[in-house]
């Protein structure tokens, strides 16, 4: 069951303004440091900030911009939709973005409206009185939140400003740090969070799901290792997952994205959404509109398809392909599949919604999707990290016991498909491992980043791909012009 967290708090709060109130710092809005009334509950308004935190992976933009940037800029995902549909995302594909692309410009102000949000839930937790019994995981929360935006930004534009704290309204905007100063930050704040956060399990007893686990922060936590090429405590984190039992891989490769498996032992970081009418709740994301079937049914926009090039590069009989692929003529739910006639004709299925999920709790018939969770990392993403880890640390044993563990889920029943991969020699299986990154983990948030962290962005994407300059994205032009010129620019933009 999920726990709705207490936006009723903004509006309790936001009764509580008075001219007085109104005229503190910032002006027009709610600030741990402006309001002291003593009988207020801060666990609510901590509550209610990690809420909006939250929301803000909810959010159009993280998604939309998102899959710009992580998978249209490779070969094995296409834009979709119509063919000029979605403005400067078309841009993606050739590489030909700028400093002015507003979806680059969006992405990187979302991310830091979600660490704004953590600050201020930071900031509130911090002034509770350590007898609050939930105070450190309150603020293991926020911090887990905030390094995943931390996290995001990094992948994306190299080293950021780091900012910690709730800025007043004379505070500039911090230089960029670097790329290693940013990692070693979120080694130390992830580090910090773990042992305070609850298991998965935990948070299903309780009925509150969709909040930040130990396995989530574990996860980022052994991503940042991994981008650093440390691979023996990249293989501590995910061997620390693995062991602790709070996930696995029960869950069939074609159930996972499906309501009915919403926080299953697959799932490690998910995002809640919700939308029942009928029950007046509209906690809602666009996450799966963006991506639904564009023309008979009519559940969304079409964006983040897959490509011919991912099409042809999954293994004969590989039953993953048919679970992430629809094609036009494809029959779901008994109906016939059919795309807009000038639009693109294969989508994610990934982002399917069925029948059965459709036309209850109020929702409409052809509904756009807002219920579907967001699953940002899934037990299979740190199954194949730990395998490359253990490859890239010559424990080819290791290695192997965990991809066989991902293609046995994916072969399912059917023993005559996708055959144990057994060999030693390193290089080998380091790009068989790779190849199970691309395929296990199609059309979700690593592709780009992954390709770039290999070495081998230039000679998957091509020739637009300017070594040097594309393995990191531009930073937005205007957060360079707000600053006055403190925040610097990529080389080659």
């Amino acid at each position: 069951m999920k726990k709705i967290l207490l936006y009723l708090a903004l509006v309790i709060v936001a009764s509580a303004c008075s001219d007085s109130f109104l005229d503190r710092f910032p002006k027009g809005r709610w600030h741990h440091g402006n309001y002291n009334d003593s009988t207020l509950n801060i666990n609510i308004l901590v509550e209610a900030k990690l809420a909006q935190t939250y929301e803000t992976l909810r959010s159009y933009t993280f998604s939309f911009a998102g899959f710009g940037m992580q998978n249209y800029t490779t070969p094995d995902v296409e834009k979709g939709s119509s063919p000029s549909d979605g403005q400067q995302v078309v841009q993606f594909k050739p590489l030909s973005y700028t400093a002015s692309n507003n979806q680059i410009g969006d992405y990187y102000s979302v991310c830091y409206s979600s660490i704004f949000l953590a600050n201020e839930a930071i900031a509130l937790a911090t002034s509770l009185s350590d007898t609050v019994p939930n105070k450190n995981e309150y603020l293991a929360e926020a911090i887990f939140l905030r390094s995943v935006m931390y996290f995001r930004l990094t992948q994306a534009f190299g080293g950021v400003p780091f900012v910690d704290k709730v800025l007043g309204q004379t505070d500039k905007t911090p230089a960029r740090s670097t790329r290693e100063e940013m990692w070693k930050n979120l080694e130390r704040d992830l580090s910090w969070s773990i042992p305070y956060l609850p298991s998965r399990r935990a948070l299903l007893a309780s009925g509150n799901s969709g909040r930040a686990t130990q396995n989530a922060a574990r996860a980022v936590l052994a991503k940042v290792y991994l981008y650093q090429k440390k691979w023996a405590l990249a293989m501590n984190m995910t061997s620390a997952i693995i062991s602790s039992g709070d996930n696995g891989l029960t869950t069939p490769y074609d159930q996972i994205f499906s309501e009915a498996k919403e926080y299953g032992d697959e799932s490690v970081f998910e995002v809640y959404c919700e939308e029942k009418p009928d029950d007046k709740i509209y906690l809602g994301s666009q996450f799966g509109e963006i991506q639904g079937v564009r023309g008979i049914p009519d559940l969304g926009w079409g964006f983040n398809a897959p490509s011919q090039v991912l099409m042809d590069a999954y293994e004969a009989g590989d039953p993953r392909k048919a679970a992430s692929i629809i094609a036009s003529g494809d029959v779901l739910d008994g109906k016939k599949i059919k795309a807009d006639a000038g639009g693109y004709q294969y989508f994610n299925k990934k982002a399917y919604t069925a029948a059965s999920e459709r036309g209850v709790f109020g929702r409409p018939v052809n509904g756009h999707a807002g219920w579907l969770n967001i699953r940002l990392i899934r037990y299979a993403d740190v199954v194949l990290m730990h395998a490359e880890a253990a490859c890239e640390l010559g424990n080819t044993t290791e290695a192997l016991d965990k991809l066989e563990m991902v293609r046995a889920r994916a072969r399912g029943n059917n023993s005559s498909v996708l055959p144990k991969i057994t060999t030693t020699d390193i290089a080998e299986l380091r790009a068989k491992i790779h190849q199970e990154r691309r395929i296990e983990l199609a059309m979700e948030w690593e592709r780009f980043y992954d390709l770039v962290r290999w070495g081998e962005a230039k000679a998957a994407i091509g020739a637009n791909f300017v070594i040097g300059k594309h393995e990191l994205f531009p930073i937005p032009l205007i957060e360079i012009t707000k600053s006055d010129g403190v925040i610097t620019q990529n080389p080659g933009y």
